[in-house]
């Protein structure tokens, strides 16, 4: 039989999956629904904000991000069924500019949850690009919203400069 120690990175994932469960009105169960590998829906704008991207700016700004500070990355989806990344960043001020990006906070609604898929597995079409990362008794580590835009806007200009167009 082997025995599974599990790594400092192993411990912040299941910390910073528990404080996103935390988020849901009945966390046992997201843990059992997570447990048979199901996604669930966490409602936004309490605990944390969601910015959704196309996929390739998306892929291209969480990129620069772990290049230039990847212990300030937090939890990024990628919902495969829709062609976006979502980024969970702080509840703030909305600092998004174009038709391009789009703020989850809670206070539209229809769109007020996110769906999480288990760690390390898909579900409903989506997956984990970063996972959740918490240390013990404390909030998750969330993406900077004001680095996320700056970092958003260099990476659709050189998207652009490459030929990739946005909208319709």
């Amino acid at each position: 039989m082997t025995t599974i120690v599990p790594t400092a990175l192993t411990r912040q994932v299941i910390e910073g999956m528990r404080w996103l469960g935390a988020h849901t009105s009945d966390p046992e169960a997201t843990w059992r629904a997570w447990a048979k590998g199901r996604a669930v829906p966490i409602p936004a704008g309490r605990g944390f904000a969601v910015v959704r991207l196309p996929e390739p700016l998306g892929r291209a700004a969480v990129r620069a991000l772990v290049r230039s500070a990847p212990n300030l990355v937090g939890p990024v989806l990628v919902n495969h069924s829709e062609n976006v990344v979502e980024v969970l960043v702080p509840v703030a001020p909305a600092v998004w500019q174009g038709p391009d990006a789009e703020m989850i906070d809670g206070s539209r609604i229809s769109k007020r949850t996110v769906k999480f898929p288990p760690s390390g597995r898909r579900a409903d079409g989506r997956d984990w690009l970063c996972p959740p990362r918490a240390l013990p008794g404390c909030s998750a580590v969330l993406t900077d919203p004001y680095r996320l835009a700056e970092i958003v806007d260099v990476a659709r200009n050189e998207l652009r400069s490459a030929g990739y167009r946005f909208g319709p």
